[in-house]
């Protein structure tokens, strides 16, 4: 009988057999094309290289394509998605885990059955390089609900948005997940926009959606496993100052927002409203151009355009790693 290590080591050996062969065949395309995975990407700029693809409407990858799936999209698509990636050994397979920083034994079966894994957080990495070593840096959440186009079609209506000094954050609650409860319950106490919200978030119109955010001067946000959520660029995007726990400080994604971002101890929990006054002092203080600045950045550094560009990046650099 095969030990497992046999079998990871015999995967990763067809894993570069498979490397090899589509970076060969790369050299001789002018492009290469890339699919990106309906659902998450859906907001993704499409371009002639880069599209879509409805993992639930096919039931085989294309040759000589760049596949970028987040995990969210294939466990929509059930089971048939490791037979679509053993069955096309020509196609190149990378998946986007947006959940490696819980669920440990999802994410090791997504990093052994990918041409291609990266993370979303730092946790636990180790762990999924034991099974894998075609695997890329974490490249962190960002914007999903809105396109880039959209946003900047909208700008005017963020800048002259009226702000409640209320804070905003509604979070769904999740059993796995106690402690997170709790503060959101806490914080409820305090402030009536934050606290536990249903799961029909995403049935809503984009602009209702995009009004909700852009009504508030700040946000008060509660990570799970202290990931980094979307909702911190959410925030910035529409132009408002995100409150977040103090351990993601030091998040490398988070190095270039700083100067727009404020956060909260532990303690800090059970008497919220300083933290608030002070963030929106800041919001009332950079007035409209602090509005601007928010936004602007996170377009440049917290959309998901970005994210796909950063992959890519990986991607082209784990098939030709002599360049």
């Amino acid at each position: 009988m095969t030990s497992v290590s046999e079998q990871i080591e015999q995967l990763n050996v067809q894993k570069e057999v498979r490397r090899k062969a589509f970076s060969e065949g790369m050299k001789l395309r002018p492009q290469t094309r890339v699919r990106l995975s309906e659902g998450i990407f859906s907001k993704a700029e499409k371009t002639d290289q880069i599209s879509l693809v409805n993992l639930k409407a096919i039931e085989r990858f294309e040759p000589d394509t760049i596949y970028i799936l987040n995990n969210n999209d294939i466990v929509q698509a059930g089971q048939k998605y490791v037979g679509m990636f053993v069955n096309e050994p020509r196609a190149h397979v990378c998946i986007w885990d947006f959940d490696n920083h819980h669920d440990v034994a999802a994410s090791l079966n997504f990093a052994a059955l990918s041409d291609f894994y990266v993370p979303c957080h730092p946790h636990h990495n180790e762990t999924y390089a034991q099974v894998t070593k075609a695997m890329g840096r974490p490249v962190s959440a960002a914007v999903i609900q809105w396109s880039r186009a959209y946003l900047s079609e909208h700008r005017d209506r963020l800048l002259a948005a009226t702000r409640d000094p209320e804070p905003l954050g509604r979070h769904i609650l999740y059993p796995q997940f106690p402690e997170r409860n709790a503060l959101l319950q806490t914080l409820n106490l305090h402030f009536k926009h934050v606290g536990p919200v249903g799961r029909t978030y995403h049935d809503r119109t984009e602009l209702d959606r995009l009004d909700e955010w852009a009504a508030h001067m700040s946000h008060w946000i509660i990570p799970t496993r202290d990931d980094l959520p979307i909702r911190v660029f959410d925030a910035l995007i529409t132009g408002g100052v995100p409150i977040l726990p103090a351990s993601l400080r030091d998040l490398p994604a988070l190095a270039p927002l700083q100067e727009h971002l404020f956060y909260f101890e532990p303690r800090d929990v059970e008497a919220p409203q300083a933290i608030v006054e002070a963030a929106n002092a800041h919001f009332r203080m950079q007035g409209e151009a602090g509005v601007l600045a928010r936004h602007e950045a996170a377009m440049v550094a917290g959309h998901l355009d970005a994210r796909v560009q950063e992959i890519l990046a990986q991607i082209y650099g784990h098939l030709n790693p002599a360049n």
